[in-house]
């Protein structure tokens, strides 16, 4: 794993650290006509958490509650955030929670305003960021996405009405949900 830390909070013992920068000053898009997002960041749910008044940081994923510990690496990631917004570039911004190296194929919940936890495949979030490049409605938008355990009637319950149920396919159902998002 790349992360420092686990889901459950302890440290990786495979991670290694290293110097990481990226030195933006200002994104700019000239396009005419953009009909699907041409770029797609991967942030991480809980960029907004840490400033967030009144949150219990012991109810937090590691890297909310260790913020300032890991040089306020999710502040940066919002500044990130922020420019692209502000470029002009059609974007859309995938901000799953933590990762994990099991395969794909867990049900998905997409939501908006930096509130769930859990976890996610990298797999999953490659499918989900390929399907927003082919989805229009997709573009601008900015949300998170976890796994979790459940029962497959909650998630056609969400779906149902933008799609039959022949088109479940995971890129499919993405889809579904980023039409959703206003």
């Amino acid at each position: 794993m790349f992360s420092k830390f686990e889901f459950n909070g302890k440290l990786n013992p495979t991670f290694v650290e290293g110097a990481f920068k990226l030195p933006l000053s200002s994104i700019r898009a000239y396009l005419k006509e953009p009909i699907s997002p041409r770029f797609i960041p991967v942030g991480s749910a809980g960029i907004t958490r840490p400033d967030r008044a009144g949150l219990d940081l012991s109810k937090q994923p590691p890297a909310v509650r260790l913020n300032k510990e890991l040089d306020f690496i999710l502040t940066f990631k919002l500044k990130g955030e922020d420019l692209i917004q502000e470029s002009g570039i059609p974007y859309t911004i995938v901000r799953p929670c933590a990762l994990t190296e099991e395969p794909a194929g867990a049900n998905l919940i997409f939501d908006q305003g930096d509130n769930i936890t859990g976890k996610i495949s990298r797999e999953e979030v490659a499918q989900i960021c390929v399907a927003a490049l082919e989805s229009p409605y997709a573009s601008g938008k900015t949300f998170e996405v976890t796994a979790r355990l459940m029962s497959l009637n909650c998630v056609l319950c969400a779906v149902v009405r933008h799609m039959s149920l022949k088109n479940m396919r995971k890129g499919k159902a993405c889809y579904a949900f980023l039409m959703t998002f206003s």
